[in-house]
Formats: structure tokens, sequence, C-alpha cells
């Protein structure tokens, strides 16, 4: 195994971190704001945020596997001949999941006529937070980046293995 084909393992563990680590400060952010309310008519109330996860192009696949492609010697006519159709940009492409954090502008209202955010008619408006789904969320990162981590740690125990022989 070369050197190219360990840091591409690394690198697309450390996507798939970047993308749990996304997922968990989005959903600490929801539960930390849940309860913060908006006066009346402005706009500055708390929007809940979601991390949207998009898969790589099947493109950056096709070429990073190009790319760790060991060239094969061509002992007869009938063998398919190996042409390296890749540049240095198929290189760094990415793996991992590309994730962006998107708004949403939920609310809820609730009747508290005591509330110094309170409209005319004693309603107050919180953003939308699914506290069980943002729990949920948040177990399901830590578990994901968990994963994460031993991808990188078995990655290295191959190095090293490896450095033994």
């Amino acid at each position: 195994m070369g050197p190219g084909r360990l840091s591409s393992m690394f690198q697309t563990a450390a996507s798939g971190l970047d993308a749990q680590k996304k997922r968990l400060e989005v959903a600490a952010q929801n539960i930390a704001n849940s309860r913060a309310s908006a006066k009346p008519g402005s706009d500055g109330a708390y929007k809940v945020q979601s991390v949207v996860s998009k898969a790589p192009s099947t493109d950056n696949f096709v070429n990073a596997l190009e790319s760790q492609m060991n060239p094969l010697k061509t002992t007869e006519s009938n063998h398919f001949p190996f042409t390296q159709s890749f540049n240095d940009k198929s290189q760094q492409a990415s793996l991992g999941p590309d994730t962006t954090v998107v708004k949403s502008e939920k609310f809820r209202f609730e009747y508290d006529p005591n509330h110094p955010d309170a409209d005319e008619n004693g309603m107050v408006k919180y953003p939308d937070v699914d506290m069980v789904k943002e729990m949920a969320a948040m177990v399901s990162a830590n578990r994901l980046y968990e994963a994460n981590l031993s991808v990188i740690e078995a990655a290295k125990q191959m190095m090293k293995r490896s450095m033994e022989i």
C-alpha cells in the first residue's frame, strides 16, 4: 500500500470528522437557543439550523481510484492497456461528504402575556427546536465521529506495521 493510498484514507476520515463536528456544533447551538425569544416584529430571531450532507461526486472516486492504480505490465496484446488519464487535481479530490449548514425559519408560539417579548395577543415567538431530534443527532454524530477516529487509528497501525517489515 503506497503512501498516497494512506494519505487518502486520512483525508477521507478527516472529511468525515469535519462533517460530524459540524453536526455536533449545530445541534448544540439549536439546543442552546431553543428558548431564545424574539421581540414582536423583529427579524433578529434565532433560526433553527440543520446540516445537509451531499455525497461526493462519482468523478472524484473514479479519479482517486485511477490515481492509485499501479501501472500494469502488458504481456499480451489482449490485456487492457493502462493509461494515466489523471492529473494533480484528481489526487486532491475529496472523497468525503460535502456539508453545508442551512437555516430554516420555523417558529413556535407560546402564550405568555407577562413575557417582555410577548406581542399584543400575549404570544411569544421561539425557534421550533425539536429537542429529541437534536439529542439524537448529537448521539449519532458522536458515534460517527468515533468511527472516523477508528479509521485513522487503523491507518496509523497499518503504517506502523509496514515500517516493521
